[in-house]
Order: C-alpha cells, then sequence, then structure tokens
C-alpha cells in the first residue's frame, strides 16, 4: 500500500463536498486512476488539471441530475482549484468554506469571476472583501468577527474597497508576510496610488516592494519617499543606481527625504515648535472630549446592564414561587432556574461567576461569534454586546476546551471590563479568586485558573479538541509557560479546561485559562511561587 493524496467528492442532501482524501491508503493500481462510487467520487490534482473540462462537465451532470445548488470545500487551497470547474454550472450557487481560515484576495476574486455564486460562507473575511463582493451582489456570512488582516491595512484604514480602489497615498512602517499579501491585494484593486512613504529605510522591505510594484504598478507613476537620515556615501549610490533601473523600467521614482540635519536649522526649528504648540492644544481638546464620552459611555453600560440584571432577578424569583416539574429520567433535564431565564434568551445555556471581578452574568451561545459582540440579553442592538460561549462548543458534554468571549470597552465595568484584575497583584495573593464558577443548563461546575497572560491577536489558544493526551499537555504547557505567575494548579490529561478571552485593544488580547476540579479542596492552596512580569498592574 502507498500513502498519497486525493480529492474526495462526496454528495449530502442536495450540497456537494470537496476534501483531500489526506494519509489514507490507496491500492497501487488506482494511483494513476480516478474512482467512483455511489459513496464519493475521487480525483488526483493532476487530473483535475489536465482533464478540468471533462471533469467539469461530469459535475455538472451530476449537479443536475441531484438537484444540487450548494458546493461545501474544505480549504482555499482547494477552493482555488474546484472553482474554475464551477464556472458552467449555474444552478450551483452557494459556496461554503468550512475550515478555520481567512479568506485570500485570490480566492475572492475568482468567486467574483465564477458568474452564478450568490452566497458565501466562511470562517473570517477583512471588511473590504466584503465590500468587494457586495459589488457582485455576493452576500457574506462570516462565522468569526470580522477584523483588518494586517498592520498595513490598519494604518491606512482601508477598510472598504472604495477606500482601496482611490487611495493615492500609503504610510509604511514594517511588514510581515501578511501585510505583504494584503499589499499585493491592494495594488490589484487601486487605480490611484502615487505616493509611498516609507518611514525608514529597509533594504528587503524595499526589495519586497519594489518586486510587488513591479508586477502591478507598471502603468503607473509611483514615489517612494524614505523617511530617513541616510549618510552612506555608497548606500546612497547604490539608492541610485536602483532609482535609474525602476524609473526607466516601471516609471516607479525612489526619493529620499532627508531629516533636519540637511534643512535650515532656525526655520525648522521655528515650523517645529509652532506645529508642536498647535498640535499639544488639538490634543489635549481631544482627550478632553474622548474622556468625557467615555465616562459618559460607560456610565450609560452600566445603567443598561444593571436593568437587564434586575429582569434576570425577577425570574429567577419565579423558580422559588413556581416550581417546575423536571423528569428525573432524562439525563439532560435542563436546571429549571435556566428554563426561567430562556423566557427571556432561548440561546441561555448556563451561568458564569469570577470571583474578583463584575463578571456574574448567564451565558449565551448562537450560531456564530459576531452576534452577541453586538447585541445584549435582550438581543437588542448594544456596543457592549453580552458573554456568549463559542458556537463550536458542546454545552452538552463539555469540549476539552471550553471558550468563553466578552467586550472589554473604554475601561468599562461591564461584560469582560474588569476581566484585567487578573493582573493585579492582589487579585492573585487572594487565593479563593483562583476558583471561577462556570455552570451550564445541565450542571454545576467549579473551575481553578492555572494561567492568564496578554498576547497579541493569535488562534492557536482556541483549539477545543485534541488528537490525544499528549497534543492535549503539550497545548496546556504552552499556556501555562505564557502565564504571567505560576500558580501551582495542575492539569491532567483527563481533565477539561475553559478559556477565558477579551480585547486589550485592536491588536492584543487578555486570557485566562482554568480547570475543571472534581472536588472542590476544602482550603484552596497557598500561592508562593511567582514569575516576574514588568507589565503586571501594580496596585495602587
Amino acid at each position: 500500500m502507498i500513502i498519497i493524496k486525493k480529492i474526495t467528492v462526496c454528495i449530502k442532501d442536495n450540497n456537494l463536498l470537496f476534501k483531500y482524501r489526506i494519509n489514507k491508503p490507496v491500492e497501487p493500481n488506482l494511483l494513476n486512476t480516478n474512482v467512483i462510487s455511489n459513496e464519493e467520487l475521487i480525483f488526483s490534482d493532476d487530473y483535475i488539471l489536465a482533464n478540468s473540462k471533462i471533469v467539469s462537465l461530469f459535475l455538472n451532470d451530476l449537479v443536475k441530475e441531484r438537484n444540487i445548488s450548494v458546493v461545501t470545500i474544505s480549504n482555499n487551497e482547494l477552493a482555488l482549484l474546484i472553482l474554475p470547474l464551477l464556472k458552467r454550472i449555474s444552478s450551483i450557487n452557494s459556496l461554503v468554506l468550512s475550515d478555520d481560515d481567512n479568506l485570500i484576495y485570490s480566492l475572492c476574486e475568482l468567486i467574483t469571476k465564477n458568474g452564478n455564486i450568490k452566497f458565501l460562507d466562511c470562517y473570517e473575511i477583512p471588511t473590504f472583501m466584503i465590500d468587494y463582493l457586495d459589488k457582485y451582489d455576493i452576500k457574506v456570512s462570516a462565522r468569526n468577527e470580522v477584523l483588518f488582516t494586517s498592520k498595513f491595512m490598519q494604518e491606512n484604514n482601508l477598510d472598504s474597497i472604495s477606500k482601496i480602489y482611490y487611495k493615492g497615498s500609503l504610510r509604511i512602517s514594517d511588514m510581515n508576510n501578511d501585510d505583504l499579501e494584503d499589499f499585493k491585494a491592494f495594488m490589484a484593486i487601486n487605480k490611484y496610488l502615487r505616493v509611498i512613504h516609507l518611514e525608514k529605510y529597509d533594504k528587503e522591505l524595499l526589495n519586497n516592494l519594489c518586486a510587488i510594484l513591479k508586477r502591478y504598478g507598471k502603468k503607473k507613476k509611483i514615489v517612494v519617499q524614505i523617511h530617513d537620515d541616510i549618510n552612506n556615501p555608497d548606500l546612497i549610490r547604490e539608492l541610485r543606481v536602483l532609482n535609474d533601473s525602476l524609473k526607466k523600467k516601471y516609471k516607479i521614482k525612489l526619493n529620499l527625504k532627508y531629516s533636519k540635519d540637511y534643512l535650515e536649522k532656525n526655520y525648522i526649528k521655528q515650523v517645529v515648535l509652532t506645529t508642536l504648540t498647535t498640535c499639544a492644544i488639538v490634543i489635549l481638546l481631544i482627550v478632553g472630549v474622548s474622556l468625557g464620552y467615555v465616562l459618559y459611555n460607560n456610565y450609560v453600560s452600566e445603567q443598561n446592564v444593571e436593568r437587564i440584571k434586575a429582569d434576570i432577578e425577577e425570574k429567577l424569583k419565579e423558580v422559588e414561587d413556581e416550581p417546575i416539574e423536571v423528569d428525573p429520567t432524562d439525563p439532560y433535564r435542563i436546571n429549571p432556574t435556566y428554563k426561567k431565564l430562556m423566557e427571556i434568551n432561548d440561546e441561555t445555556v448556563g451561568w458564569l461567576k469570577v470571583n474578583g471581578t463584575n463578571i456574574d452574568y448567564p451565558l449565551v451561545q448562537t450560531t456564530d461569534n459576531a452576534y452577541y459582540l453586538n447585541n445584549n440579553y435582550y438581543k437588542e442592538a448594544d456596543f457592549n454586546g453580552w458573554v456568549f460561549m463559542d458556537y463550536r462548543n458542546n454545552i452538552k458534554e463539555l469540549d476539552k476546551n471550553t471558550i468563553i468571549y466578552g467586550h472589554n470597552r473604554y475601561d468599562s465595568g461591564v461584560m469582560f471590563g474588569t476581566l484585567q484584575n487578573v493582573r493585579k497583584a492582589s487579585w492573585r495573593e487572594n487565593t479563593d479568586n483562583l476558583y471561577i464558577t462556570f455552570n451550564t443548563l445541565y450542571g454545576d461546575f467549579k473551575w481553578k485558573v492555572f494561567a492568564y497572560y496578554e498576547i497579541n491577536v493569535t488562534n492557536d489558544y482556541l483549539q477545543m479538541s485534541f488528537d490525544d493526551d499528549e497534543e492535549f499537555m503539550e497545548f496546556v504547557n504552552m499556556l501555562k509557560n505564557r502565564s504571567y505567575a505560576n500558580l501551582n494548579t495542575e492539569v491532567r490529561p483527563e481533565d477539561k479546561i475553559l478559556t477565558l478571552s477579551t480585547c486589550l485593544d485592536n491588536n492584543k488580547r487578555l486570557v485566562v485559562h482554568a480547570v475543571l476540579i472534581k472536588d472542590e479542596p476544602v482550603e484552596p492552596e497557598v500561592v508562593n511561587e511567582e514569575v516576574s512580569n514588568p507589565e503586571e498592574v501594580k496596585d495602587e
């Protein structure tokens, strides 16, 4: 037997599913052929590329025969291969990308060129791509929070297709691979770019930018202004040679903007002084207005949450006055308390309480991770949202990692606004604070904190299932190594954990992890060992 990679096509109801068939044995006599059965079709990459017209005709007949309108593809890579086959199949109007991948621009272009697809379901999509697809009347459903995809897009405020199309000037500080990919997408769309401000000279970055400009900017007269004080004659000579080459072949011009050392000092000093004075006055005004807005916003938020909590308390009193009958033989019988709460919100799945914070709320769960970012417990539009569980988690049989999200807006005291109390030394020193109550519709549970930390935006701590105990323990050790303090909390391979996640700003997250404890200890352990952390918040 030989291990190879194939593409399988399955049919379920009116849905045509494509996925890679990885690490499954295939008979040697099938290596150069493709298999068709009543259960699934198997194709190779090479066969599809060499016989795309035949495969497309075959799929067209299959779609018509089975009355199929939806195609589900496992990931971006496979979608780039399969979408061209579906261009002539008019009955396919919906595309689902099932993996947790961020939609890439090259795939977005293929979807618009298809002509038949009118609905897209994906995990994450940049804001500007939603705008782009909307021009082709393609509706988008994202299963996760819609964010800027890169620092480049965020710094230049490129959150819509119109802003990308008409943008005439860019400012670039540094770029990683994601930034460069988004710069390619920008250049493919933009028609009016004339100036790129490079904040400092970086040879590798400049070469990467020029390579992309050569490909996408041939018909544009673009100036790259390098804002740096370069005195090295060899480097200046090198830039001049590069400038001559780019200007002749690609109409790209390099322009070195020198520092104040090359300008008239007295004149520049006066200009700087005047500018700083003006800026200081403007900044003070902005800070004053912003502070007033934040204080008022927080007051309104707290009043709104108090109103909702008062209604919740009234509902809970009804449990005592009107006992609800439950079926003792039902292993998943719902706690009567939550049956009353579900009269307010039918998506209630439990209750979360974190000691040492204001977090004491009923928990909700819906079909995505976006709705409760902007809607409260009443399902009313509310920029504070509500505390909610990841849509992928199973509330009946808790996953190995159950994930809960909540907003942290302007140092507000509502939702997860006080979760950052965990960074204070006094919070950790009170060992009662290490215990979290997270009860579900079907049972009451205690959890003990074993790690907490800040981290740049990532999804590596949001994994919910694991292939084996070894993978789970590697995951747990990664979380413990990030923790600001060693809490001496044991996590075993058979345990389940809880993750609380909130944002500190656009680029950082605050995360707390706790382990499900089978029996609550009579006396909580005393924490002696600490890991020093320069960023830890000290009590005033």
